[in-house]
């Protein structure tokens, strides 16, 4: 258990980037072919619905008819943006399915319920947008990656969410508060407490499909594994999966091989 945990070992329980041989050079790597995808995608991008940089989409359609999937950056909340990870995108469009990269406020400069109103008014504007747009379905599939799997647990009851897919997230916020993470986050006990799936009522019906990395580390497993009991113990819709040999970052590779586990259960999904 985490609380058994020093701050010193607590710390190294959750730092992703340090447990990964050459995450730093597999991030690379996302931008770099995030800048090539940009190049190649057709779509409107920077689309604001706040008034900083931060709180605004790119919208890449795959025609009015497609169903449409929101992706939610992951970053412990304090790192990277939506521009790191348009590389999901060419897949999941030349696939039919229109992808809107969705970007909030990070801390410091934001906290957790800010962050967490972020993404409820971006689904508002890309919503908005989606009608003014003349497109078919007007609900929302979520998917999201680490933070971004938080996040989409926690606006699942949106009335234009129809599911998500959350990808190695954190959905008990506690942990968080106790190792580096909360440097900049600054959560206290009213912030975890209303901010931590593991401890809300969930909705019922609207799917959320967990997947996580078997060679990912144990408290990020952990956070997967309890998360989806808890969620089976309501009889909750969706699917958990954890798949092995995966860490924190190749897991990526499900989503964007279109053989891969989590492609496949978005295609079953929306097709």
């Amino acid at each position: 258990m985490w609380k058994n945990l020093s701050k010193e070992d607590l710390d190294k329980a959750y730092n992703n980037s340090l447990a990964v041989a050459k995450s730093s050079e597999i991030v690379q790597s996302w931008v770099q072919s995030s800048i090539s995808a940009k190049e190649r995608l057709h779509g409107d991008r920077d689309i604001s619905y706040g008034n900083s940089k931060s709180q605004s989409f790119d919208f890449f359609s795959a025609g009015n008819n497609a169903p449409v999937i929101v992706f939610l950056h992951g970053g412990f909340w304090q790192m990277r943006s939506k521009d790191d990870f348009t590389f999901i995108a060419p897949p999941l469009v030349e696939a039919g399915f229109s992808v809107a990269m969705l970007g909030y406020r990070l801390a410091p400069h934001a906290n957790m319920n800010e962050i967490i109103q972020d993404v409820r008014d971006g689904l508002k504007a890309i919503r908005a947008y989606m009608k003014e747009q003349n497109i078919a379905s007007q609900k929302i599939w979520l998917l999201g990656w680490s933070a971004g799997a938080h996040l989409v647990s926690m606006v699942q009851d949106e009335d234009c969410v129809l599911g998500g897919t959350a990808i190695s997230g954190i959905y008990d916020l506690e942990p968080m508060k106790h190792c580096y993470i909360n440097d900049k986050l600054q959560l206290d006990e009213s912030a975890v407490l209303k901010n931590s799936p593991m401890l809300l009522q969930q909705d019922l019906i609207k799917p959320l499909d967990v997947f996580v990395g078997g060679a990912e580390l144990p408290e990020m497993q952990r956070q997967s594994i309890d998360f989806a009991s808890y969620r089976s113990s309501f009889k909750a819709a969706g699917s958990f999966k954890n798949i092995l040999e995966k860490n924190h970052y190749t897991i990526m590779d499900e989503l964007t091989d279109k053989s891969g586990e989590i492609f496949k259960s978005l295609n079953s999904r929306l097709a």
